[in-house]
């Protein structure tokens, strides 16, 4: 059964068509990259699937409790002014019958999980690196118990090393809390050891789709084809 159905949505802005007529479909567990290069929709797709803006056409059948979105710059996700208590309390709200110490515990236990320490909880954003940000965001949004995960560029504003620690950890944040990831991208490289299945945006467009593997060893749109002639063989 499926956990998420895109059926023919478009959005338009100013009177250009910025996603036009999108259809996916997502199952449990699935690990579905959305590859494009900037301005191809693809964030805009992302917006419209977390409910954040609203499709002009078509219609997008998804439980919005369960999913979750993890952006591109945390310095805009993590407000200043809050310590890391505070910005993961915010997750706990609707979780009255919780106790005090029942909220720090699971905190905590969230903290380890994304390979932070429980005595972090009272420093400010500013005191962490980019991919520890990177890292709180990923345990905000985890303590909502969700079943989807949206990564828009997640991880574009990190350098390679950190890069590959986060692309790590959100490999086993897949297996240890049963989630399905939506992985929006420009990287192919990224997405070539990362994601099960792809779906490739220009102009707004899914042009093409499938296996990762399939898609990389025999692109048949040209756009595709030049996008991994530019990812892999100009590094040769």
């Amino acid at each position: 059964m499926s956990i998420l159905e895109v059926q023919q949505v478009s959005k338009y802005f100013k009177g250009v068509r910025v996603v036009d007529g999108v259809s996916l479909s997502l199952e449990p567990g699935d690990n579905l990259a959305i590859i494009g290069e900037s301005g191809s929709g693809k964030t805009t797709l992302a917006k419209m699937i977390m409910g954040l803006i609203s499709p002009d056409q078509g219609n997008i059948q998804a439980q919005r409790q369960s999913l979750q979105m993890v952006f591109q710059d945390p310095n805009q996700s993590l407000d200043p002014l809050w310590n890391v208590r505070s910005i993961l309390k915010e997750a706990l709200w609707t979780k009255r019958s919780l106790s005090a110490s029942q909220k720090e515990a699971q905190m905590a236990h969230i903290l380890k999980a994304v390979g932070l320490a429980p005595d972090v909880l009272g420093r400010f954003p500013h005191e962490f690196s980019g991919g520890e940000r990177q890292r709180l965001c990923l345990a905000r949004c985890l303590l909502s118990r969700p079943k989807v995960l949206v990564l828009d560029e997640a991880v574009s504003a990190l350098d390679t090393l950190v890069q590959k620690q986060i692309m790590d950890l959100l490999k086993q944040l897949k297996q240890d809390f049963n989630l399905t990831y939506i992985f929006i991208s420009h990287n192919l490289r990224l997405v070539r050891h990362f994601s099960d299945k792809i779906a490739v945006m220009y102009q707004g467009k899914i042009i093409e789709e499938g296996a990762v593997s399939a898609i990389l060893q025999s692109p048949s749109h040209p756009y595709t084809q030049e996008l991994v002639r530019t990812a892999f063989y100009r590094h040769l």
